[in-house]
């Protein structure tokens, strides 16, 4: 209790101290803060060791009994636990440009695959005339070209 006069506190304290044996001599050096620190260490002491067998530990006005729940105190509802987790994320443009290769890959592996196994694929868009132009090519013809090789195939004359 702040506002109880120094001599109370100190009267207090060497009580508290006596009873632990304990030396007092030091108390009366103290003053101001340092006295109603310590006296709030020493009393808390006292009370812990003692409230067991009844003590009252108001020491003259020189203290207040006053019990917090020490489980729980004004940290106990920070959100500093979560703010200890980083969460690292992954960049929105490389999620689409993984979307984007991965469909053109998939796409190109489809054809390509389609145009060795299907004839009828392949006779289709050697046909096409929107890709006449890359059907015509040697290296289109190189790449798929061997697909009327296979036998039972009739393909058509690409000539």
């Amino acid at each position: 209790n702040r506002e109880s006069p120094e001599e109370v506190v100190r009267s207090g304290i060497s009580y508290a101290l006596g009873e632990e044996k304990k030396d007092t001599d030091y108390v009366d050096k103290l003053v101001g803060e340092p006295l109603y620190s310590e006296a709030d260490t020493i009393f808390d002491e006292f009370w812990k060791s003692h409230r067991a067998e009844g003590a009252t530990c108001d020491f003259g006005g020189a203290a207040i009994l006053k019990e917090e729940n020490i489980t729980h105190t004004s940290d106990y509802y920070t959100d500093d636990y979560y703010n200890a987790v980083e969460v690292k994320q992954f960049a929105t443009w490389k999620i689409v440009l993984l979307v984007v290769i991965g469909t053109l890959v998939g796409s190109l592996t489809g054809f390509a695959l389609a145009m060795k196994l299907s004839p009828r694929f392949n006779r289709r868009v050697r046909s096409s005339t929107l890709l006449r132009p890359v059907t015509g090519s040697a290296v289109f013809r190189k790449s798929f070209g061997n697909i009327a090789d296979l036998e039972g195939y009739r393909g058509i004359s690409m000539d």
